[in-house]
């Protein structure tokens, strides 16, 4: 058994974020991971001359995020370089509330091109009052300060939305943007959160990939724990966090135990503290709360291998105005009450990076619709099948391309991040919902009530959407960490 400074539980975004900046500390740290590779639920995967993300992986923002602070501060931008596709790499198809399906190719940064504006008004069918009413919104957008910000913390995105009168398709632009980047109702959607990203989305774009797959900076993040006297360990689970005299010492794997002066968990909170800790160690206002925690919903969908191009953009949005979801839309979904269009997402890796593929002109793409995050939930298998028919109708020429098609959902998420400890959860597609009392001051401290256990990831401790709150988060508890050990 051998003795460490850090013991970090998971090489999702944040876990091998934390590892890699401690391991620049000077700190001794082993990453222990579950599955074969870094990367959590956005990690990439090779079978058979492809490679691809196991569920849909893009960046928001694609410029001067945390993702390029990660790689300069570790001296690893080299090792995995940033692309965003140029020209019109985003392709909406909007069905009107006429019936009639509307297609409108943008850049994934924003140019000011007048002709963008034009766009706008064709395929949504507003005018240059409705577009004045749009710029309001981002104008606030820009213009809230910090304590501004904060006070939105419990206040729903649709509700402050509703200042501004938008007509139904742009607000359903807006909404269906809202719930893909962070997979939760836009009525409990904290207001702060969404303004936060929809800024970071203004400045810096949207659609930001890595050269070799979405994974490659958890993967460079995790070789440089080895790489600075750490220990990396894939294919192990751990079993439980060793407590002793009241504090977190260590971890229990199926190859041993590692001890370490910290342990830092990238598993989820709710399975870290009821699970892989146990509920005796904590007091029973600290595990109501856990138990209270909402996840976000889940993805369910399908990953396709195509023989030709068929796809013709790398970022595809599919709704209509009945698409984005509030939650009496979900719930009436769960009901078995559907709108006329599944919203769906797709994204296609090899618009990104050509070389996903062995064989050049195949195409790789990722279609996503929203479910519970229950494992056990029949939602996911109702979306994919109605997702399915709305594509079909779209790309009628689809089906006699595809090399492979693998469906996933909640229950394939929950095998490959967090275990399912309480009835619903598991197969969240973010981790907790960023929605009002799950934000800013309400959300979960990244330091919990036992000295020693850290939490971090999309969980504790960031801001932001989808990876780059998991990479924030990653940057806060290490200086949390660092300071707590006592370094530098």
């Amino acid at each position: 058994m051998e003795n460490y400074d850090v013991c970090v539980i998971g090489a999702g975004y944040g876990g091998a974020t934390v590892a890699a900046l401690l391991a620049r500390a000077g700190l001794k740290v082993a990453l222990v991971e579950k599955t074969a590779r870094a990367g959590g639920k956005t990690q990439t995967t090779e079978r058979k001359g492809y490679k691809f993300e196991m569920f849909g992986a893009v960046g928001i923002p694609a410029h001067n995020s945390r993702f390029h602070e990660l790689v300069d501060t570790l001296g690893i931008a080299d090792q995995a370089p940033f692309i965003v596709p140029e020209g019109n790499a985003a392709s909406v198809r909007y069905k009107s509330p006429e019936g009639e399906w509307r297609t409108m190719y943008a850049p994934l940064v924003p140019t000011g091109d007048p002709r963008e504006m034009e766009e706008l008004k064709r395929v949504y069918g507003v005018d240059d009052d409705d577009l004045a009413a749009l710029g309001e919104l981002y104008e606030a957008v820009l213009s809230l300060d910090e304590q501004q910000l904060e006070a939105l913390d419990d206040v729903g995105m649709l509700e402050w939305m509703g200042q501004f009168s938008l007509p139904a398709a742009l607000q359903s632009q807006i909404c269906m943007n809202l719930n893909t980047l962070f997979v939760v109702s836009v009525s409990r959607l904290a207001a702060s959160e969404a303004i936060l990203t929809m800024r970071d989305q203004v400045m810096g774009g949207a659609g930001r990939y890595h050269i070799g797959g979405y994974g490659r900076v958890a993967e460079c993040c995790a070789d440089y724990v080895t790489e600075h006297g750490g220990l990396y360990l894939t294919k192990q689970r751990v079993r439980r966090i060793i407590v002793e005299q009241g504090r977190a010492v260590g971890v229990e794997t199926d190859a041993g135990d590692i001890r370490a002066r910290a342990v830092i968990s990238n598993a989820g909170i709710q399975p870290t503290v009821l699970a892989l800790t146990g509920r005796e160690h904590f007091d029973a206002d600290y595990i109501a709360r856990i138990e209270s925690l909402e996840p976000s919903w889940s993805i369910a969908g399908f990953r396709y291998v195509l023989d030709k191009r068929i796809f013709d953009a790398a970022l595809i949005p599919i709704f209509s105005d009945q698409s984005w979801l509030d939650d009496e839309r979900f719930a009436a979904m769960e009901e078995g009450v559907w709108p006329d269009v599944p919203l769906i997402a797709i994204d296609v890796p090899s618009e990104f990076d050509p070389g996903l593929s062995d064989i050049p002109g195949h195409q790789l793409a990722n279609c996503q619709m929203f479910c519970s995050a229950d494992p056990g939930s029949p939602m996911g298998e109702e979306a994919i099948r109605r997702g399915e028919a709305v594509i079909d109708e779209l790309w009628p020429e689809l089906k006699n391309h595809i090399l492979r098609k693998e469906p996933y959902g909640a229950k394939q998420i929950s095998s490959m991040s967090r275990d399912s400890v309480l009835p619903g959860c598991g197969g969240e597609a973010v981790g907790l919902a960023q929605v009002v009392g799950q934000v800013g001051k309400s959300k979960p401290a990244a330091r919990t009530p036992l000295p020693g256990l850290y939490i971090v990831g999309c969980d504790a401790g960031g801001r932001g959407a989808g990876t780059h709150q998991a990479v924030d988060s990653g940057f806060n508890v290490a200086a949390m960490v660092e300071a707590d050990l006592g370094v530098g």
